[in-house]
């Protein structure tokens, strides 16, 4: 199980009228997260969608609040590879403060493959699939859970 991190300054932007990170912006944090684990595996979601005319829209999303975030605090977003399918990637996240450590969120994202053109299901592209298969092949076909 290979766990990706990756960090975020939480914004003035970012927070609601009680001062803490609004919760729609953890979502946010979770598309950060799998946007760099792809990219760490070396596969760009830009080149997906242009190179390969696919797109990987958000089928389901969860989000388990556990403590806040306020301003000016650092995120630190660990996000795994949950589940995966010929046409279906579906990732775990944590969000932890990097000041003390506590477990703020936690959550999962599915997306689905769907072929741009013809707006259909398709298959994971072949480069994407090679790296699931080397980086988390314990959760190829898993249910979830």
């Amino acid at each position: 199980m290979i766990f990706r991190e990756a960090t975020y300054r939480i914004l003035y932007r970012d927070i609601d009228s009680m001062g803490y990170l609004y919760y729609g912006r953890y979502l946010a944090l979770f598309e950060l997260g799998r946007v760099e684990w792809m990219r760490e595996g070396g596969v760009r979601y830009r080149d997906v969608e242009q190179q390969e005319g696919l797109m990987l829209p958000v089928t389901q999303a969860h989000c388990r609040y556990r403590a806040p975030l306020r301003y000016d605090d650092l995120a630190r977003i660990r996000t795994r590879v949950a589940a995966w399918s010929a046409t279906t990637l579906r990732f775990a996240h944590e969000v932890l403060s990097s000041d003390d450590g506590r477990l703020c969120a936690t959550g999962e994202v599915e997306l689905g493959c769907m072929d741009a053109a013809e707006r259909r299901p398709a298959r994971l592209p072949e480069r994407l699939r090679t790296v699931l298969d080397d980086l988390a092949p314990e959760s190829k076909g898993r249910k979830r859970s």
